[in-house]
């Protein structure tokens, strides 16, 4: 049973855009990089049809950026909850990430990613945008510590908030990196919850 609580299309959860202002743009230039993530709440329900696993925005953007300078960072939130009536072990995956325009500098290789959990206060990924987990290795998201249990289930009721933050990472003189040559290049994901009871 899944939920497509980020990236997704239908019915949207959130939308990140990130629009990165070039380091020396022409002046008037208009910046086109793009990050979108969205979310879509569908399946994953009990045998009652009432979602079991549930996120706050249902269709309203987590993050819009403009002019995100290189070596800055923007981030946005989104809530997930077991709205299940039993404890449930959760996971999180990137799903259907797409770069482009074709022939461009890969995006999604250049930006950065860190996802924080803020209910365990923990950093659950941080590093390259293409390389969060995708569904065949998902990542673990544990609950609420309780007794001894090193990665305990979700709680009936339980809810985290997650933390994401983009970065567009400047490149330093005499890298060989020239950050402008990401404009007008985008990055589209998914990012789906899975619960198991």
């Amino acid at each position: 049973m899944t939920l497509a609580a980020l990236l997704g299309a239908g019915l949207a959860a959130g939308l990140v855009t990130v629009l990165p202002a070039p380091r020396d743009a022409e002046p008037g230039a208009k910046d086109q990089v793009q990050l979108v993530a969205s979310a879509n709440p569908n399946g994953n329900s009990s045998g009652d049809g009432k979602p079991l696993v549930i996120n706050s925005l249902d269709g309203k953007p987590i993050l819009r950026v403009a002019d995100l300078q290189p070596g800055r960072s923007r981030s946005g939130q989104v809530t997930v909850k077991n709205a299940g009536s039993a404890p449930q072990a959760v996971s999180v995956w990137q799903n259907n990430l797409a770069t482009g325009p074709a022939n461009r500098p890969n995006l999604a290789a250049r930006t950065r990613l860190t996802v924080h959990d803020d209910a365990l206060n923990k950093t659950l990924y941080a590093g390259a945008y293409k390389d969060f987990p995708a569904m065949q290795r998902p990542l673990q998201v544990c609950g609420l510590p309780r007794n001894k249990e090193s990665c305990p289930a979700w709680a009936k009721g339980e809810s985290h908030v997650f933390t994401f933050t983009v970065t567009l990472p400047d490149a330093p003189a005499g890298s060989g990196t020239d950050i402008n040559t990401y404009q007008s290049t985008w990055l589209r994901s998914e990012f789906d919850w899975a619960s198991v009871i």
